[in-house]
C-alpha cells in the first residue's frame, strides 16, 4: 500500500496540543502534521491513507487510550508508532516496546531525539533506502553500552514460555482467570509454570499476579480522572471493600489516601516491585485471580 508523506498525530489527551514544541518544529523542518480529529477512527485513517509514522500522544495513558493504539498496530503493521506521554512508568515502557511502539518518549520531551527518529523514519519510508541508510555512519552518541554483554545469547525455551504467561498476564489483567489458563497459554502445566515462575521471578504465579495488579493500580491512581470503583475493576478485582483492604495492607495506605499524596501535577509514578518479592507478599491472598 502506498505511503503518503505526512506524519499523524493521535491525541489521547485532556488539552489542545496544538501549541506544543514539537509540533511547531516539525511543520518549520517542513514535515506535513496531521492531527486526528476527536471521534474519528484511527484505524480507518492508518489503512486508508498510511502516513510515514503516527505518535499517539498521552497524557494520562488509559486503558481505552492504550487499547487504541494496539488496535492501531495490529491494524496496520507496517506503519511505526511513537509514542509521548507526560505519565511515565517503567512498566508503562515496557508495555509499549512490547506492543511494537517503535520508539517511546517520556515528557519533557527530547525534541533533538524526536526530531531525528522522524527523520530517520521518514528517509526509510519515503526517502533513502535501507542499503544507504546502512551505510552511513554510527553516531558518537549511540555507542554501546560498557557493561552490554559481548556475546548474544538467544533466549532458552523455558524463557521464551515465561514472557508468553506475562504477556498472557499484561493482555488479561482487567479479567478473571487461573493459573490453569495462563499454564495452557504458553504450553506448560501448572506445576510447570509454578516452578518457573518460582526460579525466575523468585515469587510464586499468585504473588506476582496480585504484584501486577497492584502496580496498574499504582499507575491508574495517578490520572484523577479515573474513579477508584474503575481502576478496581480495571485491575482485575471484583470487589471494592477487598481491592481497597489489599492496597492498604501492601502499600500502607488506602488507595484514595495514595492518590491525595500525589501532590506533583505530573508525578513519576513508583513501582511497587519489590527487590525482594518475599517482603513484600509475605501473604498472598489466593483468591486473586
Amino acid at each position: 500500500m502506498k505511503v503518503n508523506d505526512y506524519l499523524l498525530v493521535i491525541p489521547r489527551t485532556r488539552c489542545d496540543i496544538a501549541d506544543l514544541d514539537y509540533l511547531k518544529q516539525l511543520k518549520h523542518q517542513g514535515y506535513q502534521v496531521e492531527c486526528l480529529p476527536p471521534g474519528q477512527d484511527v484505524v480507518e485513517v492508518l489503512t486508508s491513507r498510511p502516513p510515514f509514522a503516527a505518535c499517539f500522544h498521552y497524557d494520562y495513558p488509559d486503558q481505552q487510550g492504550l487499547g487504541d493504539l494496539r488496535k492501531a498496530k495490529q491494524a496496520a503493521r507496517s506503519v511505526p508508532l511513537l509514542m509521548i506521554t507526560h505519565a511515565h512508568s517503567e512498566e508503562l515502557a515496557i508495555w509499549a516496546f512490547r506492543a511494537r511502539v517503535w520508539d517511546y518518549f517520556a515528557h519533557p520531551l527530547d525534541l533533538q531525539r524526536f526530531m531525528e527518529v522522524v527523520k530517520t523514519l521518514h528517509d526509510l519510508r519515503l526517502g533513502r533506502t535501507i542499503t544507504e541508510m546502512a551505510l552511513s555512519p554510527l553516531e558518537h552518541s549511540n555507542r554501546m553500552p560498557r557493561d552490554a554483554r559481548l556475546h548474544y545469547e538467544a533466549p532458552s525455551t523455558q524463557e521464551a514460555k515465561l514472557q508468553q504467561a506475562l504477556e498472557f498476564i499484561d493482555h488479561h489483567l482487567d479479567g478473571r482467570f487461573s493459573q490453569a489458563d495462563v499454564a495452557a497459554s504458553c504450553g506448560l502445566s501448572v506445576f510447570q509454570l509454578s516452578r518457573l515462575f518460582k526460579r525466575s521471578t523468585g515469587c510464586t504465579f499468585q504473588d506476582y499476579l496480585l504484584k501486577r495488579r497492584l502496580e496498574e493500580a499504582v499507575r491508574l491512581l495517578a490520572n484523577p480522572t479515573v474513579t477508584i470503583t474503575d481502576i478496581c475493576f480495571a485491575v482485575g478485582f471484583r470487589d471494592l471493600s477487598y481491592f481497597t483492604r489489599t492496597f492498604h495492607r501492601q502499600m500502607g495506605q488506602s488507595p484514595s489516601a495514595y492518590r491525595c499524596s500525589l501532590t506533583d501535577k505530573t508525578p513519576s509514578l513508583p513501582s511497587v516491585a519489590p527487590s525482594k518479592p518475599d517482603k513484600l507478599f509475605e501473604q498472598p491472598d489466593r483468591s486473586v485471580k
